[in-house]
């Protein structure tokens, strides 16, 4: 186990801002000192283009991103050709609602089901594929988890499931392998992006067609992003942009393309942050899954009691006793979110107020025009918690609650 006390001396920012309470860890983490050394020395000792040049400081950093590629495939038991390197976990989606339309591997009506905890990233593209299109969506029930029982309304030929691994709102964790196998769907796509830093994740273990992840909420460099696709769909697949690097030959009026994933890559690739994803990974590893579990766990129970213990507020997380992200929304009667954590900055609370890009769970489920949101990291401790409810009783002092 670690001391997260201790952990906070890796990390830069701290020693910068030293009053710093960072809960906000589900819209980016903060960055260790390994991670951006790595991003630095490419910079400082290796910078270069890679893949087009033959000579050595090219080589060198071709090589270093690839050993990147390799590290990634290794953190989540895939083979390195099925992992293509985007900007983040939209971009990932994107490109691969993209890249399943010009394929042509989806029927002209395909009928997707998703779930009403989706971040917009899991959400707008799919509302773009094709013009008759069907959405579904899997209901929550009354404890913000997927409500299995009630899909008998949900057709039994389902082109494509898009399910969130773990909600950025709720923190509700989903059963990705039992979802998979109550709905057949002609392919999955999992987005594994709050999970990715918290929850070790085995892509044959769930044998979902797609996975995308970002590298900034895994204490990584922003910029980098990866989406995994199973080797044999992967090379069925046209490119979701073209240009420079992803061609075997081009004619006047056609071209081929390159093996995957170097056909997904098109142009320049984020070498330097992929490099940092790898340092991030290493940071992770040396970390542990069982002590990383067990530190996020403990403060997410012990954030849930301590919240309970302030009046008029709602909590919107599953039930405490269940296994569930380090996630946490509330809302507090009569004080409007963005009011709520103003007051909290003063106090150098760093929270997040707003929809987070969850309109349809907010306006359907929560019955919210916005909601407060804390979210854990290796370096929070049970001191931030102390300080996050002091405040709140504050600002309810101040609002007159």
């Amino acid at each position: 186990m670690f001391d997260p006390k201790e952990l906070k001396r890796e990390f830069p920012i701290f020693k910068n801002h030293p009053n710093l309470v960072y809960l906000d860890n589900a819209a980016t983490t903060q960055k260790p000192q390994s991670v951006i050394e790595a991003e630095e020395a490419f910079y400082t000792n290796q910078n270069s283009n890679v893949h087009r040049g033959i000579y050595p400081l090219s080589e060198e950093a071709t090589n270093a991103y690839e050993a990147a590629r390799v590290a990634t495939a290794k953190f989540i038991n895939a083979d390195p050709t099925e992992i293509v390197f985007t900007s983040g976990t939209t971009d990932s989606i994107n490109g691969l609602a993209r890249s399943l339309e010009l394929s042509h591997l989806l029927r002209n009506q395909p009928t997707i089901l998703l779930t009403l905890l989706e971040h917009h990233a899991n959400l707008l593209p799919w509302q773009r594929i094709g013009e008759n299109r069907k959405l579904e969506f899997i209901p929550l029930d009354k404890k913000f988890k997927l409500d299995l029982n009630e899909i008998e309304n949900i057709t039994n030929e389902i082109d494509l499931l898009a399910v969130t691994h773990l909600s950025n709102v709720t923190g509700t964790l989903n059963e990705v392998s039992n979802i998979l196998k109550i709905f057949a769907a002609k392919f999955s796509v999992i987005d594994a992006a709050q999970s990715i830093a918290h929850i070790p994740i085995d892509v044959k273990t769930w044998n979902a067609d797609f996975i995308a992840f970002s590298g900034h909420k895994m204490y990584a460099p922003t910029g980098i992003g990866v989406l995994y696709g199973k080797r044999s769909l992967l090379d069925k697949m046209e490119p979701f942009r073209v240009g420079g690097g992803i061609v075997s030959e081009v004619n006047r009026e056609s071209a081929s393309w390159a093996e995957v994933p170097t056909k997904f890559e098109a142009g320049t690739p984020p070498i330097a942050q992929a490099i940092g994803l790898a340092a991030a990974i290493k940071f992770l590893s040396q970390l542990g899954w069982e002590s990383i579990q067990h530190h996020e766990q403990t403060l997410r129970l012990y954030a849930l009691e301590r919240l309970q213990s302030i009046s008029g507020i709602e909590i919107f997380h599953p039930p405490a006793a269940e296994v569930h992200g380090g996630i946490v929304s509330f809302a507090l009667s009569g004080i409007h979110a963005h009011d709520i954590v103003q007051i909290l900055a003063e106090d150098n609370i760093c929270v997040r107020a707003g929809h987070h890009c969850t309109h349809v769970l907010h306006k359907e489920v929560l019955k919210q025009p916005g909601s407060v949101r804390i979210s854990f990291g290796v370096y929070n401790s049970e001191e931030d918690i102390d300080k996050l409810i002091d405040s709140l009783k504050k600002v309810q002092q101040m609002f007159g609650n």
